[in-house]
């Protein structure tokens, strides 16, 4: 099915290798949607006039599912197309943040149609319903899992050609409703047996479903929301990037933005002391093009200058590391800068990163024991200490 959407997605969207510009997204968004609402529409048809007429309250329950798939795709829709307007005054970085909005608007409605089947389909466990359910009934009902198990795979595979979680959660929605059509085939045959209320018993089961689609779905959309971690993987390639530039001998307070598709990019960036500073512009400008062209984002590169020919930098350096290594709550250190040129008296500055589950007062402390430690080693030297902020990433 990837050779296929991909086969698709090359023959009806215009530029579709260019799948960071916002308006290629839409075009893969309104091809998915539209192909969703089509199809949903055609299935509805068939699911309904089928349970009215055999009075099926699964089958019912399951045709409401399915309608509420092509309502969550007009969602997709309107998403993808405000998604691709460009940056105004209001809204600099652009509106892809519309994604994993329309998201979050998928599972909501997914959890009101859930909350309404399951209403329903307890009212028809109590008060099951007498009906037969033919063979050709069970075939045309089986077929439409086929169907709509081709729709979760094409939506799946055009989300991960563009990297997007409102068309898999579009996708996760179609295969809520593969298991869902499974469960009222079920239904059906064992009616044909006089297990009636068991109709009443799978319509709950696949309000579950749908309960359970909805809350995978906003998982999803609400990560991006709320400031989600990038990944370790893409942290280690910036950092790989900048190290592979000569002259950069260190990387620290990785900062990474994203709004949509457009990223923003900070980080730390240790070069020796005795580089001017036209040649430290030029370094940092190197290094900003080279992540700027693995990451597509803007990318700005902050400067620390490291004085590793002073003739106390080894011993220092030692002596911190031992420090660090001494307490399992301190990741990393990093930055260690020596200002002054004196044995004893200079002033000595250096950052370290914290585990996660440490607190405020945690921290506190930790800091304390590190200025205790390194003053017993070098009393008459002043020692400044940072630590860094949850979202700023240095690596070891």
């Amino acid at each position: 099915m990837k050779r296929a959407s991909h086969f698709i997605a090359a023959k009806l969207i215009k530029d579709h290798h260019n799948v960071r510009d916002p308006v290629v997204r839409a075009r893969y968004g309104l091809l998915e949607g539209w192909i969703s609402i089509v199809g949903n529409l055609i299935l509805f048809m068939i699911k309904i006039v089928t349970g009215i007429q055999i009075h099926s309250a699964a089958l019912i329950a399951d045709a409401v599912h399915t309608l509420a798939d092509s309502v969550t795709s007009v969602v997709v829709i309107i998403g993808f197309t405000m998604a691709k307007k460009p940056s105004d005054k209001q809204h600099p970085f652009g509106h892809g943040q519309m994604e994993p909005v329309i998201t979050l608007v998928v599972s909501v409605l997914l959890f009101v149609a859930g909350f309404e089947l399951f209403q329903h389909s307890i009212d028809r466990f109590l008060h099951p319903t007498h009906y037969h359910a033919s063979r050709f009934v069970i075939l045309l009902i089986s077929g439409t899992i086929v169907i709509k198990e081709l729709m979760a795979r094409f939506s799946f595979a055009l989300g991960d050609l563009i990297d997007s979680a409102a068309l898999k959660a579009d996708a996760l929605h179609h295969r809520s409703d593969v298991f869902a059509t499974a469960l009222v085939v079920a239904a059906l045959i064992l009616a044909r047996f006089h297990y009636h209320w068991v109709d009443g018993v799978m319509g709950m089961l696949v309000s579950i479903i749908i309960f359970y689609s909805a809350y995978s779905i906003a998982k999803t959309a609400i990560h991006p929301l709320l400031g989600a971690a990038p990944p370790i993987q893409l942290l280690k390639q910036i950092k790989a990037t900048a190290l592979s530039v000569p002259g950069v001998s260190g990387v620290h307070d990785i900062i990474f933005h994203q709004y949509g598709t457009t990223t923003v990019l900070s980080l730390h960036i240790e070069i020796s002391d005795q580089m001017s500073a036209g040649e430290s512009h030029d370094l940092s400008e190197t290094v900003e093009e080279k992540i700027g062209n693995r990451t597509g984002g803007l990318v700005v590169i902050h400067v620390d200058p490291i004085n590793r020919d002073h003739l106390q930098y080894g011993a220092i350096r030692t002596a911190v590391d031992e420090i660090v290594q001494n307490d399992h709550r301190i990741t990393s250190f990093h930055d260690l800068r020596i200002i002054g040129n004196e044995m004893d008296t200079c002033n000595v500055i250096f950052e370290v990163s914290l585990s996660h589950h440490v607190n405020k007062d945690e921290s506190d402390s930790i800091l304390d024991s590190i200025r205790q430690q390194f003053g017993t080693r070098f009393p008459k030297m002043k020692l400044v200490i940072k630590i860094d902020p949850m979202y700023s990433y240095s690596l070891v």
